[in-house]
């Protein structure tokens, strides 16, 4: 039996991407680093730093899309 591991930086990238557009939807209401906040509760605290950088290169991946879809008059 294999042992799988979980790659934080991941895991926190698509968490990121989506409370960003959680946080778009709704107007800024925070809620971004409440999904942060409690996601960070369940991982380990040896990964908790990839988890973060992965959170936050997924806000700003959205925040990029949303940019670049806004720029070229795409459908938001």
């Amino acid at each position: 039996m294999t042992k799988e591991t979980i790659d934080y930086y991941k895991v926190g990238h698509k968490d990121g991407y989506t409370a960003e557009q959680i946080e778009m939807l709704t107007l800024g209401t925070n809620r971004a680093d409440d999904i942060r906040k409690q996601r960070l509760l369940k991982v380990p605290e040896i990964s908790k730093d990839d988890y973060s950088l992965g959170f936050l290169d997924g806000q700003n991946e959205y925040q990029d899309d949303y940019s670049m879809n806004a720029a070229f008059g795409f459908d938001l």
